[in-house]
């Protein structure tokens, strides 16, 4: 639980103040058009960012009880598998409306 709270932590930690200073610096965008634009860009990544933490999180951290193993087994799904397939999803269709 420690070793994955010091392997886990720090990455989110930075992953949390850069979107802090992508959001402060969308908000700062003068125009309603440009800060709706600049969040829908910034939103699809940050769903994945936040499924990923949150079973890591969930998994590692919180999780620890025999009562909720099977749970534990569902979020190391989401975690390995769900994750990576909600990437390639996404992006792949942030391509074909870039085409």
């Amino acid at each position: 639980s420690i070793l994955a709270s010091a392997c886990t932590m720090p990455p989110f930690l930075l992953t949390l103040a850069t979107y802090i200073c992508i959001i402060t610096a969308i908000l700062k965008i003068p125009s309603s058009t440009g800060r709706q634009k600049a969040f829908s860009t910034c939103s699809s990544h940050l769903i994945v960012i936040t499924v990923f933490y949150g079973t890591l999180i969930a998994v590692y951290i919180l999780l620890k009880t025999k009562a909720l193993r099977e749970l534990n087994k569902v979020l190391s799904v989401f975690s390995a598998i769900l994750t990576p397939m909600l990437n390639l999803l996404i992006y792949s269709l942030r391509i074909k409306k870039f085409k």
